[in-house]
């Protein structure tokens, strides 16, 4: 998160070359946030910010004349809270009209967590499965802002039980070191944790914080230097991606880039580039600029159903940069320059925490939405009792085991899946129970039914022990069903279902990929009536197309199984989807998965051919 400028008018100690690189630090996040495509790292902005404020704050603290904390944390308040306060109210007033209540109780949530600084630690319990898409969390970005805060609460104190010590160089290398092992091995072995959590982020603030402390700004800077270190942060940003692991080793390039960049503040580049005047002015509102960011473009992908166009997306980031100039000029400005404005800016602020404590516990308000529109938008994943089964392994105490095989004396149809798979078994059972069949079910949430495919071990073993529990069976018909795509490994595919014959199967049946909606389903429905005032029973607007269906077909007919098309039940040759069913119901609860009452829809269509052959209806 970018550090407020540190004054309102230049001072001896003022760098405007610090806020050039501010400039570039947002350029590169927002960047990155609105076409992750054409800067695919830039991500490391944040990174940038870091080593600015580890820099900025102990050139304060280390000032000679001392500092006090008092005064410290009133100046933290005066320059980070009114601009918070500005946002975290716009973005709760954009909620209330356009979000869910489930997705207004997790801003709720989000606000609670951003008020007292610790939006970082919140992230970390939001992992798993159905955790929230980013995309639809207004205030994700703020995990940032958790970070520094936690670091302004350690290091002043850490700083001033060192102040006298003869070893202080080298206790801050130590801690250097210790924050970076513990990023680089969290970066293989718990991404979230490396990601969002304070000690494996605190060295990058401790490198800013060790040029400030060993005094390693030379006037006499190297040009050559200076341009080194904004080529690492521009490299970082073209030639990383998300798909790398970081922060970890990756961090050490844009960190280090940076840190020599505000090392060298006479090279040609800080003096002709970070210091001209249009990067200057682009710095000094950098602050406002992040908050107002991520909000926008989050919005505006959920009313544009997760499509929104390229005009769209540059209209939101102007209003976020014209929003970000007011914000500096009539929010931040008379609140740094005020007196006395401290208590009432941490009363104001709890005041904003109490707004999201009372979202949490109404759930999200759901009066807030007509009558009509009350039942669908309270659909949610977390309610489908079909994600609490034993045999789905995201499931509290969940496992494989012959519990999940019903036993008797009947043929025994036994569904093999990732969550999708889940989603579809209450309705499978009801239909089994109907055609005098015994059911199985095993089902790994993001694990296609494949063996021996790809590098994730979760998923490797879970399947190792589906079969296992298949072997020893002896299933009538194997149901493999998931969220089939172009990044599943067929050739596996086709080895596994080789694998099944040979443990006795005498039918496999594929069930081809649910349609996909870019944002919730309950979501475009209520997005089309706003638009429409009216209810729809099918859309074909913000939802996937027939591509990865028509691929599982012919894999299907090349490998010699059944295929049934789970589509071609819900959407039709204009390839658009039901949304409803007859009954008025959702169909799906998020942007997957079926309600129960979709899958019943789904498997009474489907249901007469996989138990007795019949023909599929449509």
């Amino acid at each position: 998160m970018p550090h407020p400028a540190t004054s309102m008018k230049p001072s001896e100690n003022y760098r405007p070359d610090i806020d050039g690189l501010r400039a570039v630090s947002i350029l590169l996040v927002v960047g990155y946030h609105a076409h992750p495509w054409m800067l695919s790292g830039g991500f490391v902005g944040v990174d940038i910010f870091f080593v600015i404020s580890g820099f900025l704050i102990t050139r304060i603290l280390l000032a000679p004349d001392g500092f006090s904390l008092s005064t410290f944390y009133g100046r933290r308040i005066k320059r980070i809270f009114p601009a918070l306060i500005t946002v975290l109210l716009a973005t709760y007033a954009l909620g209330w009209a356009i979000l869910l209540p489930s997705e207004l109780r997790l801003l709720g949530q989000n606000i609670a967590a951003s008020v007292l600084f610790a939006s970082n630690l919140f992230q970390l319990g939001q992992a798993g499965y159905f955790a929230p898409l980013a995309a639809v969390n207004p205030l994700l970005h703020l995990w940032s802002l958790g970070v520094e805060e936690q670091f302004y609460i350690f290091w002043p104190l850490a700083l001033g039980l060192m102040v006298h010590s003869p070893h202080r160089r080298q206790i801050i290398v130590g801690l250097i070191g210790v924050s970076l092992a513990a990023g680089l091995v969290l970066a293989w072995t718990n991404p979230d944790w490396a990601f969002y959590a304070p000690v494996p982020r605190a060295w990058e603030l401790l490198i800013g914080g060790l040029v400030a402390e060993a005094n390693l700004v030379r006037k006499d800077s190297s040009n050559l230097l200076g341009a080194a270190g904004v080529g690492a942060i521009l490299a970082s940003a073209l030639l990383f991606d998300k798909s790398m692991p970081f922060p970890g080793a990756l961090a050490l390039l844009p960190v280090l880039g940076a840190a020599v960049v505000i090392a060298t503040p006479n090279a040609a580049v800080n003096r002709l580039l970070l210091s001209s005047r249009p990067a200057v002015l682009l710095g000094l509102i950098s602050y406002p600029l992040y908050l107002w960011h991520w909000p926008l473009l989050t919005y505006l992908g959920i009313v544009r159903h997760g499509v929104p166009n390229f005009l769209e997306i540059w209209a939101a980031v102007v209003a976020a940069i014209v929003l970000s100039i007011l914000t500096y000029r009539f929010v931040e400005w008379p609140a740094r320059r005020g007196r006395n404005v401290v208590p009432a800016l941490s009363m104001t602020l709890a005041l904003v925490g109490v707004i999201g404590v009372a979202t949490t516990l109404f759930a999200g308000f759901v009066s807030r939405f007509p009558e009509e529109l009350q039942a669908i938008a309270a659909v949610s994943t977390d309610n489908n009792p079909a994600f609490k089964d034993h045999c789905f392994l995201e499931a509290p105490g969940s496992s494989f085991d012959m519990s999940c095989i019903e036993q008797g004396d009947g043929p025994l149809l036994l569904l093999w899946g990732d969550s999708n798979a889940a989603a579809l078994f209450p309705a499978i059972a009801d239909a089994a129970r109907s055609a005098s069949f015994r059911v199985a079910r095993l089902s790994a949430p993001g694990c296609a039914p494949i063996l021996e495919a790809g590098p994730n071990a979760s998923c490797k073993q879970s399947n190792e022990a589906a079969f296992g529990l298949i072997k020893v069976s002896h299933p009538d018909i194997v149901v493999l069903h998931a969220m089939w795509g172009f990044d599943n490994d067929l050739d596996k595919l086709g080895g596994t279902i080789a694998s099944l014959r040979k443990a006795g199967a005498s039918r496999v049946i594929i069930i081809g990929p649910p349609p996909v909606w870019k944002r919730t389903l309950p979501l475009a429905i209520v997005n089309h009536y706003r638009f429409a005032h009216e209810l729809p029973d099918r859309l074909g607007s913000g939802v996937s197309g027939p591509a990865e269906d028509d691929l599982m077909a012919r894999f299907s007919k090349s490998a010699g199984v059944e295929y049934v098309s789970e589509r071609n039940v819900l959407c039709n040759q204009r390839q658009e989807c039901l949304v409803r069913t007859p009954n008025g119901e959702v169909v799906a609860s998020d942007t997957i998965h079926l309600t129960s009452s979709g899958a019943k829809l789904v498997l009474d269509a489907i249901g007469p051919y996989i138990f007795s052959g019949q023909a599929l209806t449509r």
